[in-house]
């Protein structure tokens, strides 16, 4: 048995070896069965994606976009392409995508690109065409000219916009052609139209507080402001034919006068109707002059995210336009004749266009309400060809129509944010219909407590995606955020919807017949519980400084932006990773500068490594200071959280101050001349606050003059951790853009006396120069920033020139 056991054992034995090789041989014949190509998946599924946007006719978007982006990166960058070349490849590109065969990737590239160059274009021409002249320097100069609009001030001074005549003491010879001056003497008011004439200290819009900020010679040049200034005492009595001169001048003038002076009168109603902020802030909603209301209501509705509210813009447009629409197309629902044989809606929207139009033109017509009565004319267009309204194409349209206007209004926060604002509610209010679309329960089978739980819902989720989608803008230019904004928008929108905005169109429509006291104290307060609440929502939940963002960052939160809300497909997925890249890069993390100085050579601050700030003067200006506190500050500290501000610690004597960075760069300022070369001589950077000839120290320091600093604009200096030498930061490009171009211009004349002059004008001079000098002293302490001087008094024996 033993025998025939074993002999069964080797015969299994042998079987399980045999099956072991053909197991082996099998398996090395086997081959898996071939993975898929994940290209061609990959491909496949972009084609699936890019012809349903193709069948849903988003890339309309494309046309928006690319002009956007070429505006931005002629203003943004300062890429100069040919104006020739750019138009004809322009052409040659938008040619091509519609005469060669249609791919799903080719063509948008090439409309794309097309636009960029067509945007750019746009641009350039812009920049030809305006023949703004900047004011250069600082001068005192008699001027005569014409008021072409007034304000008044919530301390009740006067600001004019003046357009320059003549000149005079000195005669200059590049004098802007048109001014802002502000007015604090006691006069009679000049209307708009009327000749003004007078003494004042004119100086050009300031540059960028420091470099990579705002600049604020940006806007001024495109809208035809060649400088800024205060009157040295009362203007000279206007004479009385107002309108009859403007008529004059052509029948345009004289309709923009009369549209200027009615918008100052309704303004000037509305304030004494109301009364107080709630007035200021009144006459801002319904006129647009904003100069009413005081710093502190301002800081609470923007500490609060209720800014926007201040200034009229879609949101004012839409509720104004649609109350009557909606009132106009009830009052005819009531008529049963009118009703069964008119279209009462299409009707209504020619009245809510109209009303929309008037709005405009009160207003002033600024870019966010240029683009808002775009939209609304579109949407309300539309509406009279039974077609939907409410759509991104009517965005994209309106956005087309504003940059071929107004091309630079692209690098501005108010176009940024309004269209972000816009794009984002529309894209989230269609995937809201679409939900709603397949939802089982019928809107209208719901009950009251339901639906008004809804509106409020509804409210609260327009805020949150509004300010989900401005909160990057905000960001950027302003260097803060209002995290609990959305409290103060729910607790205050439907204020504004309901109450405050058809109060003020109906007090509007019946200031004529005069009687719109009541809707206008009605309105008054409604302000005023809104003011309540943004001042205890300041108090509690205030806005945060974030510091610095950088553009990179704004780029991608924008891409994400339009992603999510352009893209039909499953392509608006690409904006969760953009979001995230661009949050991941929005935060600058360069070590902030050590040492800033203000182009007046007169504002200087110490940065420390946690952006602390500490200044030179005791009192700097609360502007510029405002400015670095809230990019270089520490983060998240917020703005209603105001403590006393640091001084540097200084060791001054004779017109010297010493005092050095945190890492170890010796600075001496000084405003005395003579003490120049010993400024050079102890210390690496040397700021001699006059304007000196000298431009560099023998000793190797950094020089800052106030002729340096005209030409570089605000510095950023640190130290350079290899060398030890300092790096200069500059706010003005080499060669400077041409709303900087006046600062390469000469220095502003200066009237001396006549070689020859009788008693009698001698002793008008002397009393003139006493009354300049002291209006003068009392006009710069209430006005603390100063622009660029040459030495103001006589040049004493071996003074530089």
């Amino acid at each position: 048995m033993d025998t025939a056991a074993d002999r069964n054992d080797s015969a299994n034995e042998q079987k399980g070896q045999r099956a072991r090789a053909d197991g082996s041989r099998a398996w090395r014949g086997f081959r898996p069965p071939p993975r898929p190509e994940w290209g061609a998946i990959t491909a496949g599924w972009l084609t699936a994606q890019l012809e349903a946007e193709t069948r849903h006719r988003s890339g309309f978007h494309l046309i928006a976009i690319g002009l956007m982006v070429g505006v931005a990166v002629v203003y943004g960058i300062g890429w100069r392409p040919g104006l020739a070349v750019a138009a004809i490849a322009s052409t040659v590109l938008l040619a091509l995508a519609f005469l060669v065969p249609e791919r799903p990737v080719l063509r948008p590239s090439q409309v794309c690109a097309g636009f960029v160059l067509a945007g750019a274009v746009l641009a350039m021409t812009e920049i030809e065409r305006t023949d703004t002249t900047l004011f250069s320097g600082e001068a005192t100069v008699r001027i005569a000219g014409t008021v072409v609009s007034r304000e008044r001030t919530d301390n009740g001074r006067y600001r004019y916009v003046i357009d320059i005549a003549s000149t005079d003491r000195p005669v200059l010879s590049r004098p802007p052609e048109r001014v802002r001056i502000v007015v604090g003497s006691r006069h009679a008011p000049i209307p708009p139209g009327g000749d003004f004439r007078g003494l004042a200290r004119l100086r050009p819009p300031s540059g960028p507080a420091f470099p990579g900020s705002h600049d604020f010679a940006f806007a001024p040049f495109f809208n035809g402001i060649g400088a800024y200034g205060y009157s040295l005492g009362a203007p000279e009595p206007p004479a009385s034919d107002i309108f009859g001169s403007a008529a004059r001048k052509g029948l345009g003038a004289w309709l923009r006068q009369r549209q200027t002076a009615t918008r100052l009168a309704m303004t000037e109603r509305i304030s004494q109707i109301i009364g107080g902020a709630d007035g200021g802030i009144a006459a801002a909603l319904v006129t647009g002059e904003r100069t009413g209301i005081p710093d502190e209501a301002e800081e609470w509705l923007r500490g609060t995210g209720l800014a926007h509210v201040l200034s009229i813009s879609g949101l004012h447009m839409a509720i104004v336009a649609g109350f009557a629409m909606l009132l106009v197309r009830s009052v005819f629902a009531l008529v049963p004749a009118i009703a069964l044989r008119f279209p009462i809606k299409k009707i209504a929207a020619v009245a809510a266009l109209v009303v929309a139009a008037f709005y405009l033109a009160l207003s002033g017509a600024n870019i966010a309400t240029q683009r808002a009565f775009i939209m609304l004319a579109i949407m309300l267009t539309a509406v009279l060809l039974d077609r939907p309204a409410l759509t991104l194409r009517n965005v994209s349209i309106a956005a087309i129509v504003v940059i071929a206007l107004t091309p630079h209004a692209v690098m501005t926060a108010s176009f940024q944010m309004s269209f972000a604002a816009t794009v984002a509610l529309i894209g989230g209010y269609a995937a809201l219909s679409r939900r709603r679309a397949r939802s089982p329960v019928p809107p209208g089978s719901r009950g009251w407590g339901h639906r008004i739980l809804l509106a409020f819902a509804a409210i609260a989720m327009t805020s949150l995606i509004a300010g989900t989608a401005t909160a990057p803008y905000a960001a950027y230019h302003f260097h803060r955020l209002a995290t609990f904004g959305l409290v103060a928008n729910v607790l205050t929108m439907p204020l504004f919807t309901l109450w405050i905005m058809p109060l003020a169109l109906i007090g509007s429509l019946a200031m004529p017949f005069g009687l719109d006291a009541w809707a206008f104290q009605a309105m008054g307060y409604g302000i005023g519980l809104v003011l309540q609440i943004a001042r205890f929502v300041y108090e509690r939940l205030p806005d945060q400084a974030i510091g610095l963002t950088t553009a990179t960052g704004l780029v991608l939160l924008t891409a994400a932006i339009l992603a999510a809300s352009c893209f039909a497909s499953r392509l608006r997925y690409v904006a969760i990773p953009l979001a995230l890249a661009g949050l991941a890069a929005a935060p600058d993390r360069v070590a902030p500068p050590e040492l800033l100085i203000f182009e007046d050579g007169k504002e200087v601050a110490l940065v420390a490594e946690d952006g602390q700030l500490a200044f030179l003067r005791e009192r700097p200006n609360d502007f510029i200071a405002a400015q670095w506190e809230r990019a270089f500050e520490a983060r998240g500290r917020p703005s209603a959280d105001r403590e006393p501000r640091r001084r540097i610690s200084v060791d001054c004597d004779e017109a010297l101050c010493r005092f050095e960075t945190r890492d170890g760069l010796k600075v001496v300022w000084t405003d005395d001349y003579e003490k120049t070369g010993v400024a050079c001589d102890s210390g690496d950077v040397a700021i001699v606050a006059r304007a000196i000839r000298l431009s560099a120290c023998r000793s190797g320091a950094i020089l800052v003059t106030l002729r340096t600093l005209r030409r570089t604009g605000s510095l950023a200096i640190r130290r350079d951790a290899l060398s030890g030498r300092p790096i200069v930061d500059r706010a003005i490009a080499d060669p400077p853009a041409e709303w900087n171009r006046h600062r390469l211009a000469p220095w502003p004349e200066y009237w001396r006396k006549p070689a020859v002059e009788t008693p009698a004008t001698a002793a008008r001079r002397q009393d003139e120069a006493v009354e300049t000098v002291n209006d003068a002293a009392s006009s710069t302490a209430a006005n603390p920033t100063v622009g660029l001087r040459e030495n103001p008094r006589p040049k004493a024996a071996g003074e530089p020139n």
